[in-house]
């Protein structure tokens, strides 16, 4: 297939107010340079390089951003962090790291700093101040908007044009898939106000190594790569092969015994005339090796596009105070397993693997943990360090107490190879525990005994039957639990201990395996109350052969029996207003008319110990806004515990639902419609369509115009229409030094039937200015339109 090209000469003098609309548009006024005269008449074009992502290389770049947190003291402006972003919509709002953009001990802050790039070859430029909108401590991802002006002047709403991105499907990355990092990888040694990065925008690329899992994130917490990607292009974009988003580059300063270790002084701060190390520094990552999945923003830049955020909600009891004796950080019970459940449970705990083994996992409990605390993984294999496998500083997401685990599977079956694993746990900067694994045969072929998939279940005393299977029981007098067993012997010593909340709830049981009980099958023991029942908390049930840990799971008890069932949340209603912690009655309805400001959920629960972990969800058409895990401070029993959505004008029409999880078990999920029950099908921008671009050359010479600005209408208005005013223009892009153009926002297409026609402009100092319309843009388009200009010299 053809580019389709256009070749336009038509000569339209124009009187132009250029200047107010680039401002309008919050771009830099760039010069306009009229083009040089060649001896030759075929000049030799400058050989440009293959992009690394098609089409939309420079589209890409120009929505990367540079992000400094600032603030002010003695008439001087301090830079205390620095990373890079990513621009996910036209009107500026941005995809970053959370720790790039937050204050926090090692970033103090009053103003977040956007410097854009005017030119690809030069650094970015300070342009803009940005708030943030949303952000996850835990994932370390955070969503800014563009406010201001860097001189204080307000972004007027829907003002700003700017280049953009749009989210690829990060679940669709395959092992080897070729990928691009775009960020800004250096800043400068000194720097004069906010002139502070000295690099242009740069591309890296690499490759997808592999996966790491983590709790509460799935297989694809972690998206490793081969790239090697400079710390400080942190918080940019992980492109693939079609230009889509799929990964945020992602480190946390590292930390050694709770400093920083790599900390940049770039300014005099202390007013003493010289930058050195009595001065504040700036704060970097070493090399990233990992990225976030961009399916972990989503919910996050969704929630930032439609203007919605949480509100308030009800008040909950103190935090509960930690049972351990220390309140530093500290982390138990580490054991490897092979496999882990969609609810999170090992199948069963191993002390060693064959080798060829393609999955691991490590887990381990962990207590006086908070989100956004710097945790990271080392691995050494026979003492040689293991980057393949070792996860670089990253910020915590688990809460407070819990179980956790971190691992990798893959179908590469060579991944782990043999030899001694030692895997450290460090949080900020400290080793707060260690284990180890040896990967190969080293000694016996027999495979060993072991017990894995252990299963809970209560007893229904009417009937004997078991009911409510799974890992949340109600509260009731027996727990059952089945387990398998393989390679079993005879007179093997197993043990079987439960546990609430952390003590054992009777002493050891153990025996010897019967003969008769075989080498393989499924085994169901039971455990009965000590008290009238099993009360509402936490359980655990651990399985021992021959003194050795060989599985365990974790469960929780909460509410009251039904049919098949547990029941602990009821009573759930929807209202727009709430008074005194209750919902305002004449607003509680089953679905609700457009244009309401705020949605509120109520809901009543029974039988919740305080501490249980549970999840609670925010979703619209299905797709998740705010997700948070959280031990329940409420008290065990109650009513009219609510939660709300708040907006900046009007919550948009759709399908609302709140979702209620334990153990990794949806418990409720309640919906509600607003309005028509659907989002409105143009509420996100899209960067799919048409890419315009071409080449601006002087009629008399063939050279290029350097500077030559080329200016697209929104398909509704003509160049008659044209009335100078920003929302008329669709976008606007600068020719380079060989007169070549891409437009950076892309083009909506219509239908062959309903075609979209768009005009254009196009006008550089000392030539005549041309404009046309009519240029059509349909689904069959093929892109890029290449469009070649000649402009006549004036």
């Amino acid at each position: 297939m053809n580019t389709p090209r256009r070749h336009i000469r038509f000569w339209l003098p124009l009187t132009l107010s250029l200047l107010s609309i680039v401002l309008g548009l919050g771009l830099s006024v760039l010069p306009l340079t009229s083009g040089q005269a060649q001896d030759d008449d075929e000049p030799e074009p400058t050989p440009v390089p293959p992009p690394m992502i098609a089409l939309n290389q420079e589209t890409i770049q120009r929505a990367t951003v540079f992000v400094m947190q600032t603030y002010q003291t003695q008439d001087q402006t301090i830079i205390s962090c620095v990373g890079s972003g990513t621009l996910v919509a036209s009107d500026g709002l941005i995809l970053t790291n959370a720790h790039i953009a937050q204050p926090s001990d090692i970033c103090r802050s009053d103003r977040i700093v956007i410097a854009i790039t005017v030119h690809l070859d030069e650094p970015p430029v300070p342009s803009y101040v940005a708030e943030v909108v949303n952000a996850n401590q835990g994932l370390d991802l955070a969503t800014l908007r563009i406010t201001n002006y860097l001189d204080g002047r307000a972004v007027e709403a829907n003002s700003l044009i700017l280049p953009f991105v749009e989210l690829g499907d990060s679940s669709a990355t395959q092992l080897d898939d070729t990928i691009t990092i775009v960020g800004y990888p250096d800043f400068g040694k000194e720097a004069q106000v906010l002139d502070v990065a000295n690099s242009p925008v740069t591309s890296v690329r690499g490759t997808i190594s592999g996966f790491t899992a983590e709790a509460q994130a799935g297989d694809r917490a972690w998206i490793r790569t081969t790239a090697e990607i400079p710390g400080v292009m942190s918080g940019g974009g992980a492109y693939d092969r079609s230009g889509r988003l799929i990964g945020i580059p992602t480190i946390a300063p590292a930390r050694l015994s709770g400093v920083v270790e790599d900390c940049r002084v770039i300014q005099d701060t202390t007013g003493d005339g010289r930058a050195d190390r009595n001065d504040g520094c700036v704060p970097i990552g070493g090399f990233i090796t990992a990225l976030r999945p961009s399916r972990l923003a989503r919910g996050l830049v969704r929630a930032a596009t439609l203007g919605i955020s949480e509100g308030e909600s009800s008040s909950f009891a103190a935090p509960i105070t930690s049972t351990t004796q220390t309140e530093e950080p500290a982390l138990s019970r580490m054991f490897f397993a092979t496999s882990v459940s969609s609810n999170g449970v090992p199948a069963s705990v191993v002390g060693s693997v064959p080798g060829g083994t393609s999955s691991l996992y490590l887990f381990f409990d962990y207590d006086n943990m908070r989100d956004g605390l710097i945790y990271e993984l080392k691995v050494t294999v026979d003492d040689i360090p293991d980057r393949v496998h070792s996860l670089p500083p990253g910020t915590w997401s688990g809460g407070e107490r819990g179980t956790w685990y971190i691992g990798s599977a893959t179908s590469d079956e060579t991944t782990w190879q043999p030899g001694l694993y030692v895997f450290r746990i460090f949080i900020e900067g400290r080793e707060a525990d260690n284990k180890s694994i040896l990967i190969g045969s080293r000694g016996s072929s027999e495979p060993p005994p072991t017990f894995s998939s252990i299963l809970f279940a209560t007893l229904d005393e009417g009937t004997g039957t078991l009911m409510s299977t799974g890992y949340v029981l109600p509260e009731g007098t027996f727990v059952h639990a089945e387990f398998s067993y393989l390679n079993m012997r005879p007179g093997l010593n197993w043990t079987q201990v439960w546990y609430k909340d952390g003590g054992a709830l009777e002493p050891r049981i153990t025996e010897a395996w019967p003969e008769e009980r075989g080498s393989s099958g499924t085994h169901i023991i039971n455990a009965q109350a000590v008290g009238a029942q099993f009360d509402a908390g936490y359980y655990r049930l651990e399985l021992y052969i021959e003194g050795s840990l060989s599985a365990t799971a974790d469960f929780v008890v909460a509410g009251g029996a039904v049919m098949l069932g547990t029941e602990i949340f009821t009573g759930f209603r929807f209202s727009t207003e709430q008074a005194g912690g209750v919902p305002v009655e004449e607003t509680v309805r089953a679905e609700f008319p457009p244009a309401i400001e705020q949605l509120y959920v109520f809901f009543d629960w029974r039988l919740i110990a305080p501490g249980t972990l549970w999840t609670r969800r925010w979703l619209v058409d299905n797709e998740v806004l705010f997700q948070v895990t959280e031990p329940w401070r409420a008290p065990p029993d109650g009513q009219n515990l609510f939660f709300s959505l708040d907006s900046l004008g009007t919550l948009p029409d759709g399908t609302y639902a709140f979702e209620i999880q334990i153990a990794n078990v949806t418990q409720e999920v309640e919906r509600v419609r607003v309005g028509l029950g659907q989002l409105p099908v143009e509420v996100f921008e899209s960067a799919e369509g048409a890419q315009m671009s071409g080449t601006i050359t002087d009629a008399e010479t063939g050279a290029g115009i350097p500077g030559a600005m080329f200016i697209v209408l929104e398909p509704e208005f003509s160049i008659e229409d044209f009335l100078w005013e920003s929302r008329q223009i669709r976008s606007l892009s600068t020719a380079d030094e060989n007169g070549r153009f891409q437009v950076p926002i892309l083009l909506r297409r219509g239908t062959e039937d309903e075609p979209l026609l768009y005009s254009i402009m196009v006008m550089a100092d000392g030539y005549l200015p041309v404009s046309a319309d009519g240029i059509l843009v349909d689904n069959t388009t093929e892109s890029p339109v290449e469009i070649n200009v000649e402009l006549t010299p004036n």
